[in-house]
């Protein structure tokens, strides 16, 4: 008996077939068996099929009439003889360790279910699957449904290895009809009793043409969806009500989403919208204030079957959101209300046009640069969603903000419709070690928004005031531009090629003993090197270095790699980082290897490694 079997309905699948099965036969874990059921196919398919079986006898062969992807999983799990189950469709592909590792979890653990990531194949490459990239980010043993949410979206069956007793126990079974995965899918999620979760992808999911999820516009399609949605809601209510919640929420984003560009589009309504609005008539109004308010009035118009009025709105949308304005409630003052299609004469809510959620701001950082004794930036500023028009009344204001301290700093602003220019006076900076965040706020037609800046434009190199202070212009981790005051004890004035090695140039503070000081630089899998530093004389407090980094030295096993640096044996045990006082950061190519100098989130030299991929 097989530790695993493998369930493969196929029907018309000639072009992706082998590739398939391939990929199943050279699993790393070979205790299997492998079930392909052929649903009435017309094409080759069968021939590859046969040949598999009578090559490799773990290949099994079952035939039926054409009756649909759900009934041929059910033929191939009651021909399975195995302690595990698992689904492959027949036009994707299942990397070469996926069982192993899924396997393996449930021996470990005893779970019933192992579950791992998704990637999706399409004519760019491979991708993360969207659908999966929450539940996935990390290896959980023993969880459930109910303490991960983000699993309430693993709705595919391929992912997957089942415990072949649990599957029995629960008498599972898939529809006779599209979208089969979610009730069977969720019901096991919430009925197991620990499930494990794998971040390594385990299965590829292929987008083609002419599949299920290419031809979910047809009307018969997206009311079988709507089926499925409806069903899954029903058990959730009974069994999970706090997740019946969370799944409303999904459902309303974007399974509602794929029944209103359906309808817009013309398909057949009546059979359609019965069973929408039968799924409408049990969500809560909370699930719908969790939309942009432009996607409530579609759901709206659809729920209360006006088609037309319906493919009106999907077009506003798609054309003429820019000219929407929104207007301030007259009673409750911090309400405010879009004026969409339909919103007066139609008895549709208040609150389906409320935008008040929708109205965040964004501040975009464009470009920053030196003067002479300034800093000048300049970017824009938007409400996303929502155009306010031709305000009456417009003002945007920018100010340094220490967090550390709350000291606030404005800044003269010229501004020109929603973009907007800055200067900052080297002058009017204080003589200390700070950390500025840039902020702006919009004022328009009564609303009033803040937001830190984001920076999108290049980093400039720092500038060294008269105090010796430095002020560096910098990206956080997170985006945002920052302005940093520091006084440093060591900086990377240059780095260039020299033969086979790499020369870094710079100096640090003065001290004593400058023998014994070395440059140590790291990556992120733990490996450490480290360079012997020569040294100068010092001079002004300071002493000039020099040390030559072999090239051979910067090639990693990865692709792409950074290297952080510091130096090391300084007088206080303290390591020292480097920030970099270079204008423009070179780069080179060594060996096939793309090298370039970088400045960290925090202004420290580092140095970024990639292979050429014209060396590929």
């Amino acid at each position: 008996m097989p530790q695993l079997s493998v369930i493969v309905p196929y029907h018309n699948v000639e072009p992706y077939f082998e590739e398939c099965l391939a990929s199943i036969r050279d699993q790393t874990f070979d205790d299997l068996e492998v079930i392909c059921v052929d649903d009435g196919s017309l094409d080759a398919s069968a021939v590859i099929a046969k040949d598999y079986a009578a090559r490799d006898p773990r290949f099994r062969l079952v035939v039926q009439e054409n009756q649909g992807l759900g009934p041929a999983r059910n033929t191939g799990v009651k021909y399975a003889s195995g302690r595990y189950l698992a689904f492959a469709d027949s036009d994707d592909i299942v990397p070469p360790r996926a069982y192993e590792l899924l396997v393996g979890s449930l021996e470990r653990s005893g779970s019933d279910i192992a579950s791992g990531n998704v990637q999706r194949l399409t004519s760019e490459g491979l991708v993360q699957s969207w659908a999966h990239r929450n539940a996935f980010r990390k290896n959980q043993t023993g969880t459930h449904i109910t303490r991960n949410v983000h699993l309430l979206f693993d709705r595919s069956v391929w992912n997957k290895v089942f415990r072949r007793s649990f599957w029995d126990t629960l008498g599972m079974e898939f529809p006779a009809r599209l979208y089969e995965d979610m009730p069977v899918t969720i019901p096991a999620h919430v009925r197991a009793r620990a499930v494990d979760v794998l971040s390594e992808v385990v299965y590829i999911w292929r987008l083609r043409e002419g599949s299920i999820t290419e031809r979910r516009f047809r009307a018969e399609n997206v009311t079988d969806l709507m089926i499925s949605v409806s069903e899954t809601a029903r058990f959730l209510e009974e069994h999970t009500p706090g997740l019946r919640r969370v799944y409303e929420r999904d459902t309303l984003f974007n399974d509602l989403r794929v029944a209103v560009e359906a309808l817009a589009a013309g398909v057949e309504p009546d059979l359609l919208l019965e069973v929408v609005c039968s799924y409408l008539d049990t969500v809560g109004r909370k699930a719908h204030l969790e939309l942009p308010a432009i996607r409530r009035l579609q759901i709206q118009l659809m729920h209360r079957r006006m088609v037309t009025e319906l493919a009106e709105a999907v077009r506003f949308e798609r054309d003429s959101m820019e000219d929407a304005r929104v207007r301030r409630g007259l009673l409750l003052r911090r309400k405010w209300y879009a004026d969409y299609p339909f919103r007066r004469g139609y008895g549709i809510p208040r609150w389906v046009f409320d935008v008040s959620r929708e109205l965040t701001m964004t501040g975009r950082l464009e470009s920053w640069e030196w003067g002479e004794d300034r800093l000048r930036g300049e970017g824009r500023v938007k409400l996303p969603g929502v155009m306010v028009g031709a305000a009456a009344s417009c003002a945007i204001d920018l100010w340094l903000y220490d967090r550390s301290t709350g000291t606030v700093l404005p800044l003269p602003v010229e501004r020109d419709d929603l973009g907007f220019a800055f200067d900052c006076d080297l002058g009017s900076l204080p003589g200390q070690v700070c950390r500025w965040e840039l902020w702006v706020r919009f004022t328009v037609d009564g609303i009033i928004r803040e937001a830190r800046l984001r920076n999108h434009g290049p980093v400039p190199a720092p500038r060294e005031a008269d105090d010796g202070m430095w002020i560096q212009p910098l990206t956080d981790d997170k985006g945002f531009a920052v302005l940093t005051v520091r006084r440093p004890r060591a900086a990377v004035t240059g780095c260039e090629p020299d033969g086979d090695r790499l020369r870094i140039l710079g100096w640090h503070a003065e001290q004593e003993n400058a023998e014994g000081v070395t440059l140590v630089m790291s990556v992120m899998d733990g490996l450490v090197r480290t360079y012997p530093v020569e040294t100068a004389p010092a001079r002004d407090g300071r002493r000039e270095f020099v040390v030559g980094l072999p090239a051979e030295d910067l090639r990693v096993e990865q692709e792409t790699a950074t290297w952080n640096m510091f130096l090391s044996g300084m007088a206080d045990g303290k390591p020292l980082r480097m920030p970099v006082a270079l204008q423009d950061l070179p780069e080179w190519e060594m060996d096939g290897w793309e090298i370039q100098v970088a400045r960290t989130s925090r202004g420290n030299m580092a140095l970024r490694v990639q292979w050429s991929e014209n060396d590929h």
